[in-house]
This record gives structure tokens, C-alpha cells and sequence, in this order.
């Protein structure tokens, strides 16, 4: 019974996040006409779709360099950049970051190193892109203004408060995970394995995390973070100037800071809990309503959304899915689900 009730729930959050996109896209492309949208894709400047792919790229190496010294060098960096591509592909699959759980699972698997390790580097990344995105969205309300019905301090104290907040929270989870350890174990009149393993788990994540607060290169990690915050907003910007060379629009009306807040709400909204598909729907949704608001045309602002959305996808599922047979080929090769990783060393 509570296998089928499950397959139930799985289907009906499919089911749902399928009625959403539809619903979405159905709008959407009752706005605009199809042949324009065709047309902007076929026109698209080579030039600013070669430095889109240049910054999705650096993006990656930025991204497997941080995981790198989070984890203190011990994992190669090549495998590193190939596990990123994977992580890509899976993040921009599954709703609300869930993504985020494959780099996880490949490097224990794969590179045999510590769950607690991998789990401390993760959450430290997280937890420093969001601190990296704040100094960024505070330049672009001061540049551009953002929404008119919140004031300009308001907004800059927003921006303000969530880097402070994501940094508090990265040093907080340390004595939070303590504490939640001891609190698990304590809890009820009878110990469970399970429990017990959790509570192992929080305790032994606290302390790597710890551990990488007492190696001191949080500085190193947060100036790393802003390279990969630049390279991912980067490589948008110009995806959204070669779509205006589509568009036959001036370049120069899409500011760096203006194209940045967009992607920034469309991004937000692929990533909550309910969206469509894949975020296919929201993420459009969420763009054509904010360049609308940031002075675009409605018109330009859905063919810009759909087209944008579409080619990074399309580019990050293709290189996720080639990083992917790589792997599996590898694990082919050695006869286990783990392989050997010195291949990747530099020499």
C-alpha cells in the first residue's frame, strides 16, 4: 500500500509540474508569433553565442576549482570539471536544487572520498554562491533601479541581508549540526540504526565543515565564487546579445546589470519546489515578466525568454550527457562501479 501511494504522489507531481509548463507555454506563445520566434533563433550572432559558450565553460572549470579546495586537492581536477558537467545536468533536470545531491553521490562513489567531505564542500559552495550573488545584485539595483514598488534602500538592504545571511548560516551549521546530532540521538525512548547514522552523519559533516573554516581559505573560496557567479550571469548576457542580433535590437539596450536581474528572478523561479518540467515554463514565465518590467517589449522579452532558456539547456543537457557516458564507460571498463581517477592528474 504505501508503494503504490508513493508511485501515486510521483505521478501526480509529474502530472502537475506537466500541467504547469503546458499552461505556461500555451500563454506564452499565444503572445508571440512561432515564425518570429524561428527566425530570431536562425539569426542569432555567431560571435556572442562563441562567448557564451566560452563563459558556460569557464563556469564549469570555476566550479570544479572550488570543489577542488574545498577538498583540500585530494580529487583531480579534470575529474572534478567532468562530475560539474554531470551536476549541471541534473540540477537543471530536478526542481528545487535537488540536482545538487548527484555530485555527492559521483565523487563517494567514483573518487572514494569521505560522504561527511563531499557534503561540507557542498554546502560551503552553496552557501558561497549565495554570498558571491549579493555584492553582484547590490551593483545592479544601484545600477538600474530594479522594481519601483520597493525603494531603492529597501532593495539594497535586501541584497545586503542575504549574503550576511547565507554567511551566518555557513558559520552557524556548525554548533546548529552539533546540536542536531546530540538532540537525534537523545530523541524517543529507543535508539534506531537509522538515527544513530543520521545523528554520525550531522556530527561528522560539522566537523569537516569546521575543519575547512580552520584551513582558512574562505577568502580563496569566496573570490573563487564570484568568478563562477560572473562566468554563469556572463555567459547569459551574451546569449541574450546574440538573440538580439536575432531580433535585429540594438546591443546596447541590453546592460549587463538589467540582463543580470532577469536572470536572476527566472532563475529563482525554476528552482522552487513546484515548476514546470525540467523548470521549462517557470523559468520563461519568470523572464518574460521581468524584462517586461525592466523596460522591454513584451514581445521581445517572451522570444528572448524561450530561446534563451532553450539553447542553455539544450548546450548544458548535451555536455551533462556526454560527461555522463564518459563515466559510465569508465566504470564499464574497470568492472566496478568505482575507477581508478589518477588518469585525470596533471602531469
Amino acid at each position: 500500500m504505501n508503494t503504490l501511494s508513493r508511485i501515486v504522489s510521483h505521478w501526480r507531481s509529474w502530472l502537475l509540474s506537466s500541467t504547469i509548463t503546458a499552461s505556461i507555454f500555451w500563454y506564452l506563445f499565444s503572445q508571440i508569433n512561432s515564425a518570429e520566434l524561428i527566425a530570431t533563433g536562425r539569426g542569432m550572432t555567431p560571435r556572442f553565442l562563441g562567448f557564451f559558450l566560452l563563459l558556460l565553460l569557464g563556469g564549469v572549470i570555476a566550479r570544479a576549482v572550488r570543489f577542488w579546495v574545498l577538498l583540500e586537492r585530494t580529487v583531480p581536477l579534470r575529474f572534478l570539471a567532468v562530475i560539474v558537467l554531470i551536476r549541471n545536468l541534473f540540477v537543471d533536470l530536478l526542481p528545487a536544487r535537488l540536482g545538487e545531491v548527484s555530485y555527492v553521490y559521483l565523487v563517494t562513489k567514483h573518487a572514494k572520498r569521505p560522504v561527511e567531505d563531499v557534503l561540507a564542500s557542498l554546502i560551503l559552495a552553496v552557501a558561497f554562491d549565495i554570498v558571491a550573488l549579493a555584492p553582484l545584485l547590490l551593483l545592479a539595483i544601484i545600477a538600474v533601479g530594479g522594481n519601483d514598488s520597493i525603494s531603492r534602500p529597501w532593495q539594497a538592504l535586501i541584497a545586503i541581508a542575504l549574503g550576511c545571511g547565507a554567511f551566518a548560516a555557513a558559520r552557524l551549521i556548525v554548533p546548529i549540526g552539533y546540536w542536531a546530532s546530540e538532540k537525534l540521538k537523545t530523541f524517543g525512548q529507543k535508539s534506531s540504526k537509522r538515527r544513530t547514522k543520521v545523528a554520525s552523519l550531522f556530527r561528522s559533516t560539522s566537523e569537516a565543515i569546521a575543519h575547512v573554516w580552520q584551513r582558512g581559505i574562505l577568502v580563496q573560496v569566496l573570490l573563487i565564487s564570484l568568478v563562477v557567479r560572473l562566468c554563469k550571469f556572463g555567459s547569459y548576457y551574451f546569449l541574450v546579445l546574440a538573440i538580439f542580433g536575432g531580433l535585429d535590437l540594438d546591443v546596447s539596450d541590453a546592460g549587463f546589470f538589467r540582463v543580470f536581474l532577469g536572470v536572476v528572478s527566472a532563475e529563482l523561479a525554476a528552482a522552487l519546489p513546484i515548476s514546470g518540467v525540467a523548470g521549462f515554463g517557470t523559468f520563461e514565465a519568470a523572464w518574460a515578466f521581468s524584462f517586461t518590467q525592466l523596460g522591454f517589449e513584451r514581445n521581445d522579452a517572451i522570444i528572448s525568454g524561450i530561446l534563451t532558456h532553450g539553447v542553455s539547456q539544450v548546450v548544458e543537457y548535451s555536455m551533462g550527457a556526454l560527461a555522463l557516458l564518459f563515466i559510465m564507460r569508465q566504470t564499464q571498463r574497470s568492472g566496478s562501479f568505482s575507477f581508478n581517477t589518477d588518469r585525470f592528474e596533471d602531469k
